[in-house]
């Protein structure tokens, strides 16, 4: 899917229209009280365009479209019921798509064009800032009022994504990359921001410049005063109050954010204050390109989806309702609750589910506003009392074993071998077997999302006469070093640099069933296993095992694989796998897919890996149509809704696995050109075959106990040099005996 989001955001793919307008009660359960009732309507098919690059409104209130042709590039000015107000043709040299408007409405454009040498990589890219006063009906090379030539750019991420105006002309330029270029009016650089990659950006009525980071390590919003490029101030966001798309409107003096589907009002301090649309209750869309909210808060987004490109506006809808015919009320209605529906799953499956069974009602209450804990907190409170939704979503860091021990869950085995139309053969029995408990099952997974996979540098370890096969442990990926570096006359690191987290993830907990036996009530910390695990650890981190420098995510998450620092001195690469596309990342890393499991626990022989999971709340009343629920959003039909759904994660159906396998290959057979240019791995069926294997290996899904934390916290404590490992070993056993006789 990463690819895919390349080729939208670069190559603009055609867009489709669709004229409609549907109302639908936004029924989101929040902490903010603010929420508006909205209608959806798609406009229009009466535009009768091909292409829509990008919109903006300008400070009229008018959204103007820029829009590509077979024949000619133009600009189309709508008014507020969508009518076409004005048409600027276009005819100047390179994209036509980067545009903004200052405070009196002038246009500002920003054509980048790429030079290509013969191997079709980029040379150069040349620029022309033109300037258009709505005086004509046209825009030419007549309308250039600066222009250069950034013979520097070697990569797609110099191009430019969005600009902004201040009230003097300054010209603030987003790139792809993350840096922010400024430029006077006549396009001469000024300044490049570039200490931090950004994400997005906005212009307030002040001329500060708001710039939005957004990324795995850092969520926060700058406010920077543009005269002497100094911070005013910075706000730190959490994942579930952060925006990862911005937007002010000068007029009203709103700042919007939007994430998860969630359209959102921050305060002048970046404080989130109230949201004011769940678009995914509304639209079926895969994934939103960009929105915008106008002086009545009228929002339009532009977003792709299976249908195509839609660019819709959400209205603000009156209290206009159809008469209750009583209908509803007769319906039976299950719940279920979610932080956030990631990719819209529920809230389509709800929809379809409903159309299937039009006798039951599927409510999707979402909290964006707690985290996954805190829900988790909710969620115990709840079901300790006796209440809570009907169908349980659980993830690994719920607390499922005691929901099993004291009741909560209904065994689905007794609710399967009643149900003679279920077929238990038509999904990854492997994964679905790793879930019981006391082999029995309580849980169903309808995915599994995470394991990480050890990607061989082949022929560094051919060199070496190394061999490595499925049953490295951690103490073997230890040894490996001193093999490595026999007659080297340059350090060569076993792995990129992990973080803490993860080593105690890969190394401690893939044992922890052996440090705590909550069957027996009996706790191993305070022994010499477990000091010599932490020493083991402490040795990984500090004897050269890693690289001191390339962090093993920051390499996965590097836009373009062609630009990754040489990994030539490094053994293996950790690959978090999420699903089989990315074979074509890991891939590219060494030239190819060898790969073997990650290492097994010392003791236990366990390798982790993440499923979420349903199940059936013991207190429901309405437990058989739950089982239907569940059962439907396991089908290959709800776990391939669309694109981002099917490559997002593996299936726990079969067929719905074998689409994400055929839509990889379609998708190298369909874009071969952008694949080789952003030198990336084709995959083949011998690597579908080499996964199949590791996936096979993955015995144990992440759980998680209270005591896991505390188990982190003092294992961080042995890292840092604050304690010592005998020390670690027994507070923790102190702890744990405490814990499991509580």
């Amino acid at each position: 899917m990463g690819y895919k989001k390349v080729l939208i955001i670069l190559l603009t793919l055609s867009l489709m229209f669709v004229f409609y307008g549907c109302t639908k009660e936004n029924k989101t359960t929040d902490v903010a009280k603010d929420i508006k009732t909205y209608k959806e309507v798609i406009l229009s098919e009466a535009l009768e365009v091909e292409n829509i690059l990008d919109v903006c409104l300008n400070n009229n209130n008018d959204l103007v479209l820029s829009i590509i042709g077979k024949d000619s590039r133009k600009y189309v000015v709508l008014d507020e019921n969508g009518d076409v107000n004005k048409e600027i043709n276009t005819d100047f040299s390179g994209r036509p798509n980067i545009f903004t408007f200052d405070k009196n409405n002038n246009m500002y454009i920003l054509a980048d064009k790429p030079e290509l040498n013969e191997n079709r990589e980029i040379t150069s890219i040349s620029k022309k800032l033109l300037f258009y006063d709505n005086e004509s009906d046209s825009i030419t090379e007549d309308n250039v009022i600066g222009q250069l030539n950034d013979t520097a750019a070697r990569s797609i991420e110099d191009t430019t994504r969005k600009i902004k105006v201040d009230s003097k002309g300054n010209i603030y330029a987003l790139k792809l990359g993350g840096s922010i270029e400024v430029f006077d009016s006549n396009l001469n650089i000024k300044k490049v921001l570039d200490s931090t990659p950004y994400w997005d950006i906005e212009m307030d009525e002040e001329d500060n410049l708001l710039a939005l980071k957004y990324g795995r390590d850092e969520n926060k919003l700058d406010k920077i005063d543009t005269n002497s490029y100094k911070t005013i101030w910075s706000k730190e966001y959490s994942y579930t109050d952060g925006p990862n798309k911005i937007y002010y409107n000068k007029n009203t003096k709103n700042l919007y954010g939007i994430n998860a589907g969630w359209v959102a009002k921050y305060d002048s301090k970046g404080d989130l204050t109230s949201r004011i649309l769940n678009t995914g209750e509304l639209s079926d869309i895969d994934m939103i390109l960009d929105f915008m909210v106008d002086n009545s808060e009228e929002i339009y987004l532009t977003a792709d989806s299976q249908d195509g490109y839609k660019l819709i506006k959400y209205i603000e809808s009156n209290s206009e309702t159809v008469a209750n015919t009583g209908v509803e009320d007769e319906k039976t209605e299950i719940i279920v609750e979610l932080t956030r529906d990631y990719d819209n799953l529920f809230t389509k499956a709800a929809k379809r589910f409903g159309e299937i069974n039009p006798d039951i009602k599927v409510t999707v209450n979402l909290y964006p506003d707690l985290d996954e804990y805190q829900y988790s907190d909710k969620l115990n409170t709840e079901i300790m009392a006796g209440k809570g939704p009907d169908i349980l979503y659980l993830r690994p860091w719920n607390f499922i074993r005691t929901y099993i021990e004291k009741g909560i869950l209904v065994n689905l085995d007794e609710v399967i071998e009643k149900d003679n139309e279920f077929n238990i053969e038509g999904y990854n029995t492997h994964i679905i077997d790793n879930s019981r408990y006391n082999d029995e099952l309580y849980t169903m997974p309808i995915n599994y999302y995470q394991f990480y996979t050890f990607v061989l540098n082949e022929k560094l370890l051919e060199e070496k006469g190394i061999t490595l096969d499925d049953n490295l442990t951690w103490k073997d990926v230890y040894a490996l070093s001193e093999k490595l570096n026999e007659n080297s006359n340059e350090q060569i690191y076993v792995l990129p640099k992990m973080d803490d987290w993860s080593l105690n993830e890969l190394i401690l907990m893939q044992d922890i069933d052996h440090y705590l036996d909550l069957d027996k009530k009996e706790a191993k910390f305070n022994t010499e296993e477990f000091i010599e695990a932490l020493e083991l650890m402490k040795s990984i981190k500090e004897d050269n095992i890693m690289h001191p420098d390339l962090l093993w995510y920051e390499i996965m998450n590097a836009t373009n694989y062609g630009e990754i620092k040489d990994l030539s001195n490094i053994a293996i690469y950790l690959g978090q796998t999420h699903s089989y596309a990315y074979i074509q990342g890991l891939g590219s890393f060494y030239d190819g897919f060898t790969a073997v499991s990650a290492p097994k626990g010392e003791y236990t022989g366990d390798r982790l890996y993440y499923s979420d999971y349903l199940a059936i709340n013991s207190n429901s009343q309405h437990k058989e149509e739950v089982w239907e629920f569940i059962k439907f959003i396991i089908t290959e039909e709800a776990q391939t809704f669309d694109d981002r759904i099917i490559q997002g994660t593996f299936r726990i159906n079969n067929n719905a696995s074998q689409k994400q396998i055929d839509g990889m290959f379609e998708y190298q057979n369909k874009y071969p050109d952008q694949m080789e240019k952003d030198k990336s791995y084709f995959a083949n069926e011998e690597d579908i075959d080499e996964l199949n294997r590791i996936i096979g290996n993955l015995n144990k899904p992440k759980t998680s106990e209270p005591i896991y934390d505390v188990i982190q916290e003092e294992v961080n404590r042995f890292l840092s040099g604050e304690k010592s490992a005998e020390e670690v070993a027994e507070q923790l056993q102190n702890k744990a005996d405490i814990y499991l006789h509580e």
